[in-house]
């Protein structure tokens, strides 16, 4: 969901916050990870271990890449949050973690919702 430019009540040097990354965060993107697969089993451990070797290593190859966060939320559900310095750099980049879930089989045990959008407050 957007806001409406109106709605943005900081400006845009005020909504970016220099992270201990050294990033600058504008963008955030949102996923709720809903799994076909037990997350408590072999196979899930194998899925968080591949994402967090070689999933995160992907977001980390993308320019304006700041953070990336995966919390289990139970058995069969995660909450992902990336975080980015533009919409113009984490879209694409997105695109090619979502091609690296595909080409890592990852993609087939769950479905994903994302929401996205301007940071309007960080600390």
């Amino acid at each position: 969901m957007r806001l409406p430019r109106e709605i943005g009540y900081l400006d845009s040097s005020a909504r970016r916050r220099e992270l201990g990354t050294g990033g600058v965060v504008a963008y955030l993107r949102c996923t709720i990870g809903r799994w076909n697969i037990d997350l408590d089993s072999e196979e899930g451990r194998e899925a968080f271990r591949l994402i967090d070797e070689e999933g995160v290593r992907v977001f980390r190859n993308q320019p304006g890449f700041v953070r990336y966060r995966l919390m289990l939320a139970d058995p069969k559900t995660t909450l992902a949050v990336a975080e980015w310095e533009s919409e113009e750099l984490g879209k694409p980049g997105a695109w090619r973690y979502r091609e690296w879930l595909k080409s890592s089989g990852i993609a087939e045990k769950l479905s994903l919702e994302t929401y996205d959008g301007e940071v309007v407050a960080a600390s």
